[in-house]
């Protein structure tokens, strides 16, 4: 498994929609202050500071920038294999299938921690230009750990759809769309059992957001049904896990090296 993992971690290199998530997430922080500024002209005299700043640049993420980004590099890795043909190839390290997907969806959870702390930072430097108030040691450690949290949380409710989309050649761009919209719809819910249960809304609660100040919930979360959504996705996944097997033309031509190796051992 470490091998598979050392693998796809360099196929990242090539990733060219890898920027697509740098950037997206760069521009969060800047996105989330503009709109504040456009909603309340007045924001430099209110109580806006990093602390809000901070809980804007999550609900931003989660809702919109992370479920883009993530599904669109973790599909991009399973797809580039049925692609670029690549996978026939693969099929013949004594590694199972669903192993190799589980090595792209662990690469993937890596790579959100490291674009929650990339948050954390882009969020920094843009409160201190904007001149944002607020950062201390205590503000920057329980809101950067909350940041973090928040896009581990978001990966693993995603990864059903990297799994799916990622399989169907050519799809993942159609599943990064769809995951936004499945995003989105936090929005939506603000009370009863989909507020805490919704997959991307429980990924929040998890982190400890505040869902009643961002939502508008009328009623407290819960985090016993939080902690159910997350654990149906995470079966959900490990059964279209168990259920993946590689394409027909992948599949065929393992079968054609397998026995054309014992054509000749037998010879």
């Amino acid at each position: 498994m470490w091998n598979i993992l050392k693998g796809e971690w360099r196929k990242l290199r090539r990733c060219q929609i890898l920027l697509v998530g740098i950037v997206a997430l760069a521009l969060c922080p800047v996105v989330q202050y503009g709109t504040q500024l456009i909603i309340n002209p007045e924001i430099r005299d209110t109580s806006f500071d990093f602390v809000s700043l901070f809980a804007n640049v999550i609900w931003g993420n989660t809702q919109i920038f992370l479920p883009l980004s993530l599904v669109m590099i973790g599909g991009w890795l399973i797809d580039r294999e049925n692609t670029n043909d690549t996978m026939k190839n693969l099929l013949t390290v004594p590694v199972s299938y669903p192993k190799l997907l589980g090595g792209k969806l662990i690469v993937t959870i890596f790579l959100s921690l490291i674009f929650g702390l990339y948050s954390v930072a882009v969020t920094v430097l843009t409160g201190t230009i904007a001149g944002l108030d607020g950062l201390s040691a205590a503000v920057l450690l329980r809101q950067g750990v909350q940041v973090v949290s928040a896009a581990f949380n978001t990966c693993l409710v995603c990864m059903p759809m990297i799994l799916l989309f990622g399989q169907m050649r050519g799809a993942y761009l159609g599943g990064s769309l769809l995951t936004f919209f499945l995003g989105y719809c936090i929005l939506f819910f603000k009370s009863g059992f989909l507020l805490s249960a919704y997959p991307f809304s429980a990924a929040l609660i998890l982190a400890g957001f505040d869902m009643q100040e961002y939502n508008g919930a009328t009623q407290d979360p819960s985090v016993l049904l939080a902690l159910a959504g997350v654990a149906a996705v995470l079966v959900l996944t490990m059964a279209i896990l168990l259920l993946s097997c590689p394409g027909k033309k992948a599949g065929n031509e393992q079968k054609k090296r397998i026995k054309k190796g014992r054509g000749r051992r037998h010879a």
